[in-house]
């Protein structure tokens, strides 16, 4: 089976010169985006084996679309093919995300495929990838209803929506909600899946002026319009999941908020530490 090839750029001549040469090796199954959402439908429609990206997408730049890739398909190969004194690539972080990437003034669309062909060969990988096994490794065994808690945080945090979930390999598990009917999100379709491994809290003022969000039409749907999550962290450090709260107008979310949904993401963690049968302490300290 041949391997499928994700390539997105803005550059049409490009994206169609890449994908002819891809497809040549009789080795790959191109697909191609020139933007954002295109990429994300494609990842959430079909099977995708590696990313390449180019220098810009219609709706972002390449360090947009590294790093929506990097938190929903964490466990992709992920390269980039542009010149190398971009500015959009260098905001790229490439010890993290980057699996390896080419130089487009140096390497034609054929050698492209050639170069990708042999890296896939060696099976690459990522340290973004390496840490997502790490942390389904340490999400195995947690399950708690948490209606009644997410509703607690909803009202002081005076906020109409709050859930609590926590994130697999492909989906957004939602364990308690307030405000929302929600039960599994694919993960290419994630706000909090974007926030797993920030220190302290992802906070979106205008979800629809982000890039990464603007085109998901399920937040449109529901006219969800800003979030603010906290990762729920093990005694270890790995992130299981996110407590959020969203609301359907522009909000700046302030220090209090943080702090008190920091609270709440603590108490889930103890809640889901009394499932394990030796005592844990809490990770947030007391």
């Amino acid at each position: 089976m041949s391997s499928v090839i994700l390539y997105a750029d803005a550059d049409a001549g490009r994206r169609r010169a890449v994908s002819e040469s891809l497809e040549a090796t009789r080795r790959f199954s191109p697909a191609t985006a020139s933007s954002l959402r295109a990429a994300r439908e494609r990842l959430a429609a079909q099977r995708v084996d590696a990313v390449v990206v180019g220098a810009t997408v219609t709706d972002g730049t390449a360090a947009d679309l590294a790093a929506t890739v990097g938190s929903v398909a964490p466990w992709l190969p992920l390269f980039v093919y542009a010149a190398d004194d971009d500015a959009a690539i260098d905001a790229v972080d490439d010890g993290t995300l980057l699996t390896d990437r080419y130089d487009v003034d140096d390497i034609s669309p054929a050698a492209l495929a050639d170069e990708l062909a042999d890296a896939i060969d060696e099976r690459p990988t990522t340290p973004n990838a390496e840490r997502e096994r790490t942390r389904a490794a340490a999400l195995d065994g947690y399950d708690i209803p948490f209606d009644r808690l997410t509703g607690l945080a909803a009202d002081v945090l005076d906020s109409p929506v709050s859930f609590v979930s926590v994130i697999t390999d492909y989906e957004q598990q939602v364990l308690g909600a307030s405000g929302v009917d929600a039960g599994c999100i694919d993960r290419t379709n994630s706000v909090c899946t974007h926030g797993l491994h920030e220190e302290s809290h992802l906070a979106i003022d205008d979800l629809l002026a982000d890039p990464r969000f603007a085109s998901l039409g399920e937040l449109q749907e529901l006219g969800l319009r800003s979030y603010l999550g906290v990762p729920i962290r093990t005694p270890g450090g790995e992130p299981l999941g996110m407590f959020c709260v969203m609301d359907t107008e522009v909000r700046e979310f302030g220090e209090c908020d943080v702090a008190r949904l920091r609270g709440f993401a603590r108490t889930a963690m103890d809640m889901l530490a009394l499932q394990r049968p030796d005592p844990l302490d809490s990770p947030f300290g007391a």
